[in-house]
């Protein structure tokens, strides 16, 4: 049922990574310069032969979900090439760009080198989310305080998922999907050939295309996870197939606008899709195990809390135990929107939050901790977070057993 978009190598024929110095951003320490040095992991990545006017795309990626791109070009050079009695000294010039003006000191430069012998300089803010992402995904390090060499190694093999692929696309990294998605286009475009119906309607389809799957008795991780994995390959085929036919609209003449315009609704109903696909598939099991609860319930001050255990009436009748009370919030990806949930309901003091996002950096784990929210993750993601996060993640049947024991503990009050 796994969804697999080939393998990293694929994609990536090197990566190097290490902490940026002073010495690397203009401006920092006094440095002028528009240079990389030319570590013994950069030489392993590009070589000791000279490389001059190299396609270059720049990026900075914090947790904001904002992303500062540019295009440019960068030389491999030894600046000691006609100095031959003191020995080579390489180092990467790079164009002058936007994102390394946001770089700080600290922050991880990790250079991409792609198949085609371009590269991408992805500087990421130190301690983010997008940081840890990106170290897990390339199988770095995580000892952010050394320099480290990675080329496509240990994690070469590696498939890439829809959790990779959605870092990979980050990083501006086109995915080819799976060609076995070809006939279930077909589908798709025989059941909606004008449009793709509600989020409900389509998440139940994809849910209908894994077969035979026991949403009583079956593991509830993994079938919202391969729920996810479903869902995202089928939209992405659908929207692929629909952009094909509406961009040429826009070609003939050129209609900068109008591109700009479809990008940008792309781009929005994708984040809108991905959202409800979650709680969709959390409705489904909980409807399923029979499972009392209400989806979207209203509490103080207008607050609509994804989920509410045992039922929004219960919330609102002060004779039922706040103990027995239970807050779910769902969110394919947190950044810094998983603090919503703190507010969604006063009468529960420790709230949950599940999330299908791999690799949530440690500051925010720790803050979650702090503020009395436990995360949630399905069992298939838990390899992508450290090991000492792994020992307080819950997993999705853990969830479903502590709202299953309140409800039988407080039954007396229904």
């Amino acid at each position: 049922m796994g969804l697999d978009y080939g393998a990293l190598n694929e994609y990536v024929s090197g990566v190097m990574c290490k902490e940026l110095p002073g010495i690397d951003i203009p401006g920092a320490n006094r440095s002028h310069q528009h240079e990389f040095q030319g570590s013994g992991p950069l030489r392993h990545l590009l070589g000791d032969v000279e490389r001059r006017s190299i396609p270059s795309r720049f990026l900075y990626l914090d947790d904001s979900g904002d992303t500062v791109c540019d295009a440019g070009s960068m030389s491999w050079y030894d600046s000691r090439k006609n100095q031959p009695r003191r020995g080579p000294e390489w180092r990467l010039y790079y164009s002058e760009n936007e994102p390394i003006k946001h770089a700080r000191v600290g922050d991880t430069l990790t250079l991409i080198l792609l198949g085609d012998d371009t590269l991408v300089a992805l500087i990421t803010e130190r301690d983010s989310s997008i940081d840890a992402q990106v170290k897990w995904l390339f199988g770095l390090d995580d000892d952010t305080r050394r320099i480290r060499n990675y080329i496509v190694g240990s994690n070469e093999t590696l498939r890439v998922d829809a959790t990779a692929s959605n870092i990979l696309e980050a990083l501006g990294i086109d995915v080819r999907l799976p060609q076995s998605t070809e006939a279930m286009l077909d589908d798709m475009l025989r059941r909606f050939p004008d449009e793709l119906p509600s989020t409900e309607v389509f998440s139940a389809y994809c849910r209908s295309t894994l077969g035979d799957v026991d949403y009583v008795h079956g593991n509830p991780d993994e079938i919202i996870y391969e729920a996810y994995q479903r869902e995202e390959m089928l939209f992405r085929a659908y929207e692929r197939h629909e952009a094909e036919e509406t961009f040429p609209k826009y070609t003939n003449p050129v209609d900068v606008d109008g591109i700009l315009s479809y990008s940008m609704s792309l781009f929005q109903r994708r984040k809108s899709r991905a959202g409800k696909s979650l709680e969709h598939s959390i409705e489904a099991l909980l409807t399923a195990r029979n499972i009392r609860h209400t989806a979207q319930a209203k509490t103080e001050n207008h607050e609509t809390p994804d989920f509410l255990f045992p039922s929004e009436d219960l919330y609102h009748d002060e004779r039922f135990p706040a103990a027995g009370l239970t807050l779910l919030g769902a969110k394919t990806t947190c950044k810094d929107r998983w603090r919503q949930v703190l507010s969604e309901g006063k009468r529960v003091t420790g709230k949950h939050l599940v999330t299908l996002e791999g690799s949530i950096s440690t500051r925010q784990t720790d803050d979650m901790r702090a503020k009395n929210l436990q995360l949630v993750v399905p069992t298939p993601l838990h390899c992508t977070y450290t090991e000492e996060q792994q020992r307080w993640l819950w997993d999705v049947g853990q969830f479903f057993d502590l709202v299953t024991a309140r409800e039988r503990e407080y039954a007396m009050y229904f």
